[in-house]
């Protein structure tokens, strides 16, 4: 994951393909519907939630946040939670490093935070929202496009690196 970082920070057409990607979402109208069938109460919390969507101050960050899964495979965000007229809504979310997470051995589709025990931390319940991006199928560490783009990064910045010392030399 540290590598997919660099890349992005040190190799300015993948920063611009993939902020791209992730802008051209924020453009699309949304909003939250209640299924097929819907009962009157469905269709009250449905727009009741399109609301409180609507009201949070920063949801295009969450949203960019969120698409940094598209690199990575997956995006993990921490809630924090507040209470409000006696609901608990979300009032925050933190993105955390992919580097905070791992895979337990022979569960490579399970997302542990890192931590003292050998298969990871499990998230716990309604302290997430993990958005999954499956550029590729296969496993978790195989979803994202820098995984594709790994190679070639390795190969274009060692030979940038090595012209530079050959004209320094020469």
């Amino acid at each position: 994951m540290a590598l997919y970082q660099d890349m992005e920070e040190k190799d300015g057409h993948i920063f611009a393909e993939m902020s791209k990607r992730k802008r051209a979402l924020l453009t699309l109208d949304w909003n939250v519907v209640p299924p097929k069938n819907a009962s009157s109460e469905e269709t009250k919390q449905a727009e009741l939630i399109d609301e409180w969507f609507r009201d949070l101050p920063d949801l295009d960050d969450v949203l960019l946040d969120m698409l940094d899964g598209i690199g990575h495979g997956f995006s993990a965000l921490e809630i924090t939670w507040e209470r409000v007229d006696g609901t608990w809504l979300p009032a925050r979310f933190e993105h955390r490093p992919q580097r905070w997470f791992m895979t337990p051995y022979g569960q490579p589709n399970e997302l542990r935070l890192r931590g003292n025990a050998v298969a990871g931390i499990e998230l716990w319940p309604f302290g997430w929202t993990v958005h999954r991006h499956k550029a590729k199928s296969g496993f978790i560490g195989r979803g994202g496009l820098h995984r594709v783009l790994a190679w070639p990064y390795l190969f274009k910045n060692f030979s940038v690196r090595d012209l530079a010392e050959f004209l320094e030399i020469y």
